[in-house]
């Protein structure tokens, strides 16, 4: 359900540097954004009905307003992200070459979700095992085993949160293939034909795969409609970026489009939610996860609205935030530098919390609750990144201090009576 790569470096940065084009929205957009992924997850157990496919490792007492703000945040979060990603490697296959970005990002990219998978991975295993113990789902022995009664573990093993590091590194690569042929086309037709497209694959994708968003598939290979659903997202930051370099077209409309695309967003999830509760029946002749009585009206309803609430939200959003971020505070700098660790780390501090708050305060409420476990989730992460930091300067310091001391000086004289005169030859 979440989350992304979220890094800004200095070298997106200097990329868009000659075209003039101020960064700082981006950022903004970012790291509140990385706060709103936390905020989606922590909302989770408080949910009803339940997210299909969707196993968490605990469920708490349910709350109706936590559960609409997780389902619009769910709808509007991994475009947004997508957006900027496909904005970003624009810039820097514009300014770099396709070659060079695909290296570059397949390595920013990769070792952290290889190194994920071995160490992270298994600590979300064991901490969502833990829940299940805690609720007496599991037994100790089946904790310690990893033998689960039939079914019971159907949902559990995938990549996680980690699956958008995947699919990116993939986007890119396609990106990185088509690079040349795009370039031969004139970008404003590419966009005016381009945009239409990818809005109308992405219902249609909904249409019979409502699921990609109004649920979660835990794997550890890309599901394809939910590659191509998140790949047009991608797209439309791509077309963007092509043309429109320096995003003033979205600075133009987005004041404009803010409101009646939240208008969408919140009939989508009404609608959504809506639709989650019907009756489920195993005679409707459906290829996704509901299997529920209600018209194809109403999944093709359903489908343009959250599409279009999607569509409308994320890139109204980061057009306000270009259009009117030209500073940003400590705050938020703190959270859009340490964003790539509040997504990689908050998912084992967030669950931890909520098998502790469901345990500890039983009677506490859901808002409470949740609010705590986002602070939680949020600050854990960023004082782990500013602590690793630090050291790594530390260590940094301290091996330029040992080489300048283990270096000669300049102020050296030779003791020799060659050396003395070689140096009066060389002098003249």
């Amino acid at each position: 359900m979440c989350a992304t790569h979220l890094r800004l470096n200095r070298a997106d940065s200097a990329e868009s540097a000659p075209q003039n084009t101020n960064l700082l929205g981006l950022d903004a957009v970012r790291a509140w954004a990385a706060v709103g992924v936390v905020v989606l997850h922590a909302c989770v157990p408080y949910s009803n009905p339940d997210v299909p496919g969707l196993t968490w490792a605990t469920t708490d007492t349910p709350h109706s307003a936590l559960t609409s703000l997780m389902w619009a945040i769910e709808i509007v979060i991994m475009p947004i992200f997508l957006v900027m990603a496909g904005i970003l490697a624009v810039r820097s296959m514009t300014s770099r070459g396709p070659l060079a970005t695909l290296k570059s990002r397949t390595r920013r990219l990769g070792w952290p979700l290889f190194l994920s998978v071995v160490f992270l991975i298994p600590v979300d295993l064991y901490a969502w095992l833990l829940g299940w113990l805690a609720d007496g789902v599991i037994t100790p022995r089946q904790m310690r085993t990893l033998k689960f009664a039939e079914g019971q573990d159907e949902h559990l093993w995938g990549l996680s949160h980690l699956w958008f590091l995947q699919y990116l590194i993939l986007y890119i690569a396609v990106l990185a293939g088509t690079w040349k042929w795009l370039q031969r086309i004139e970008p404003k037709t590419v966009f005016r034909i381009g945009l239409p497209l990818t809005f109308s694959v992405s219902a249609v994708v909904l249409c019979f795969h409502p699921e990609v968003v109004w649920g979660f598939q835990h794997t550890f290979l890309p599901v394809p409609a939910k590659w191509m659903y998140s790949g047009c997202a991608f797209a439309m930051g791509v077309l963007i970026a092509r043309a429109d370099a320096d995003l003033s077209w979205l600075r133009q409309v987005a004041g404009r489009t803010f409101c009646p695309s939240a208008l969408l967003c919140i009939a989508a999830t009404v609608l959504g939610i809506w639709v989650l509760n019907q009756r489920p029946s195993d005679d409707v002749q459906y290829a996704s996860a509901f299997p529920v009585v209600v018209s194809r009206v109403t999944w093709v309803s359903l489908a343009l609205l959250t599409v279009a609430g999607a569509t409308g939200v994320s890139l109204s959003l980061i057009g306000i935030a270009c259009r009117r971020v030209n500073k940003i505070g400590p705050v938020t700098q703190r959270l859009a530098t340490a964003s790539f660790a509040i997504y990689l780390l908050h998912h084992p501090v967030l669950v931890l919390f909520h098998v502790a708050a469901k345990h500890g305060m039983p009677s506490a409420s859901p808002l409470l609750k949740m609010s705590l476990g986002t602070i939680i989730a949020v600050l854990v992460p960023v004082g782990m990144h500013f602590v690793f930091r630090g050291m790594m300067a530390r260590r940094a310091s301290t091996v330029v201090s040992q080489g300048d001391q283990d270096a000669p000086s300049i102020l050296t004289m030779p003791t020799t009576s060659e050396e003395s005169a070689s140096e009066r030859r060389l002098a003249g």
